[in-house]
């Protein structure tokens, strides 16, 4: 079948390897090897779906190369020659399904979860690592330094090994290689001072000379360090990495991989919906001058969902190869869904963030849209989930998130299934959630769940209420309750001087322009942020010293962040104890009454769960399966809704 897609569908060569096309996987902490680094079948399986999915190389999250080394427990350890066997499982399920196999180098330096960490000086980040030792780093002493270039060098011949295609030397990002290369990080005064180039041509040369000169290298290169933020000052420049990259061309990288930032900024090398706001290949001008400046393969990409935008950076030459990243975990077939030209059905990521966050708290990888990210040892894709042993008559009422995942699921088991929504539309709360431009991709994700259910012919009755008459009706062998959630409304005194948030975002009401927003959880400070964009000057009120705004959150309340950016003021651990038409009354840490003028007020404390508990009653007593899924429960994110769904559906 002809795509028009050709440029990403094209072979390409790095070094001797002919790579199936031009799409790599990038690499990710998953969290899923095991407690001292060893492959687990629940790593092979993950990399496996993503290859199998016509990726055309998989980059492999990074491997720790010594033990002061160490990103995050549950990361992959190449330290010792006895975890050769289990990374050549992983190399043989990469490859086996048509994939390159390339393992990533990494030693954390500063960044390491060890009880002290290790670097070219005694100098931390700027944030400090929230996951890690609060001690002063430890200076590497000049022979420690040659010891860490062979280490390197060791881990590349043990990945060769195992069967690995190649490595990707880890380069950037505010780990122990870029320490060395930042004048912000490296205050030597030995020859990796006065040189800061000089640690990673050592370790390119000590590789290739391990290794052979024919086993690919790729460097993942620091274009520049700040991307931007002022709270970085100094560092790595584009200038300075030119220089590096043909450094380390001439010592023999055979590909480069181009990115920037540190963990100081991970909001913007890991952008949130918030930073991308639509937009797609965040390094893609950093990718352009260093392409200009080398003569091997570069490759580049950052907050990829698109085919299109990954084929025109192809066509116009701005990168050789584009790495894909979370947009891979949502849709491990986006490369075979490309070939076979059905673009409609590349489930979308919508840029969440969820799979970071829970990285963060210390928890393995999963997605807010995929269900069976993770779990790709049970089931490998969506097509694999096993049909249903007794085919049912499945009702499910609601047709937001969790309805819709639930009807999909039920629908592929096998299941008859009779989707009932009481408006005119699906999207469910989604659809007001997808309003703010930076959001645009969760509207996207309700295209493709309403491709999902037309392609699987389930029955959905619009405008319709699913009261016990009907219900009885029907008479489902099971019913899954997706009613949904509604706006909380706190008790305030004048609160009903207060617009709520989805009138707001619906357009339903007139907002002026000095905006306070009651409340500033997702909703309170999405709808900030949506408003401030349109030249609002809002403020917020929170009574929460900290909400919960995962990493996403890093983007909108660090300093100069996006809040400052567009002006909007954030009021943490401060209640609103009255509304009026045209100000609020607060109450400060002294006690204190405090008057802020508006012309608008919008509440946004939250949602409350709709759901009718003596139809529920009903149901379990006419012997009813019945589940409560999403919203329907309690408010909650995407991403519970999508799993709440899923599971309900496979326990039918």
């Amino acid at each position: 079948m002809t795509s028009k897609f050709n440029k990403i569908l094209e072979p390409i060569k790095i070094g001797n390897r002919e790579v199936g096309n031009r799409v790599a996987m990038a690499p990710m902490t998953t969290l899923y090897a095991g407690h001292n680094g060893e492959i687990t079948d629940q790593c092979i399986e993950y990399y496996e779906a993503r290859a199998k999915g016509g990726t055309g190389m998989i980059v492999v999250e990074g491997a720790y190369v010594n033990e002061t080394g160490l990103q995050i427990p549950d990361s992959i350890n190449i330290s010792d020659d006895k975890f050769i066997p289990g990374l050549s499982r992983l190399a043989d399920g990469i490859k086996d399904n048509g994939s390159i196999a390339v393992l990533q180098l990494i030693h954390s330096g500063v960044q390491a979860w060890v009880e002290q960490s290790v670097g070219p000086s005694e100098i931390g980040r700027i944030d400090g690592k929230p996951i890690s030792t609060a001690k002063t780093p430890r200076a590497l002493t000049t022979e420690e330094v040659t010891e860490y270039v062979e280490d390197f060098a060791e881990a590349a011949r043990r990945a060769k090994m195992a069967g690995f295609d190649m490595v990707q030397v880890h380069g950037t990002h505010g780990y122990l290689i870029m320490q060395f290369l930042s004048s912000n990080s490296n205050k030597r005064i030995d020859n990796y001072g006065i040189d800061r180039n000089l640690f990673p041509e050592e370790i390119i040369k000590s590789i290739k000379k391990k290794c052979g000169k024919d086993y690919p290298v790729i460097y993942r290169l620091c274009a520049d360090e700040s991307l931007g933020d002022k709270l970085i000052e100094g560092g790595i420049t584009l200038e300075e990495a030119k220089e590096t990259a043909l450094r380390l061309e001439k010592a023999g990288v055979d590909a480069f991989d181009v990115t920037g930032g540190t963990d100081d900024v991970i909001h913007l090398y890991v952008p949130s919906a918030y930073i991308l706001d639509g937009n797609e290949g965040v390094f893609f001008d950093l990718a352009k001058e260093i392409k200009n400046t080398v003569n091997v393969p570069v490759i580049s990409g950052g907050g990829i969902n698109t085919p299109e935008a990954a084929e025109k950076a192809l066509e116009d030459g701005i990168v050789d190869m584009v790495f894909i990243g979370r947009q891979l975990i949502a849709e491990p077939n986006f490369v075979k869904k490309i070939t076979e030209n059905k673009l409609e059905d590349i489930k979308p990521c919508v840029k969440c963030v969820e799979c970071g966050r829970r990285i963060l708290y210390m928890r393995c990888l999963r997605c807010a849209v995929n269900p069976v990210s993770g779990i790709e040892w049970k089931y490998l894709n969506e097509d694999d989930i096993p049909e249903a042993r007794n085919k049912k008559e499945v009702l499910v009422v609601g047709g937001g998130i969790a309805g819709l995942e639930s009807a999909k699921t039920a629908a592929l088991r096998g299941h008859n299934v009779t989707l009932v929504e009481k408006n005119d539309r699906l999207g469910g709360i989604l659809e007001i959630a997808a309003v703010p431009s930076f959001k645009s991709r969760y509207g996207d994700l309700i295209k493709w769940y309403e491709k999902q259910v037309k392609d699987l012919d389930i029955d959905i009755k619009f405008n319709t209420t699913a009261d016990m008459e009907l219900i009885d009706k029907m008479d489902p062998d099971a019913v899954i309750m997706a009613t949904g959630s509604e706006e909380s409304t706190p008790p305030i005194e004048g609160i009903e001087n207060a617009e709520m948030s989805d009138d707001v975002l619906l357009g339903k009401c007139n907002v002026g322009d000095e905006v306070v927003m009651v409340g500033g959880g997702f909703v309170g400070a999405e709808t900030a942020l949506h408003l401030a964009k349109q030249g609002k000057k809002v403020t917020i009120f929170d009574i929460s010293k900290q909400p919960d705004l995962g990493l996403a959150g890093l983007s909108l309340l660090r300093p100069y962040g996006l809040f400052d950016q567009y002006g909007v003021s954030v009021n943490l651990g401060v209640p609103v104890i009255e509304i009026h038409k045209d100000h609020v009354i607060t109450v400060n840490e002294m006690g204190q009454k405090v008057k802020t003028k508006a012309d608008t007020i919008v509440n946004a404390v939250g949602r409350n769960a709709i759901l009718d508990n003596d139809i529920i009653k009903k149901l379990k007593n006419n012997g009813k399966q019945v589940y409560s899924v999403g919203d329907a429960k309690k408010a909650r994110k995407v991403s519970e809704a999508v799993f709440e769904g899923f599971n309900a559906a496979m326990m039918i």
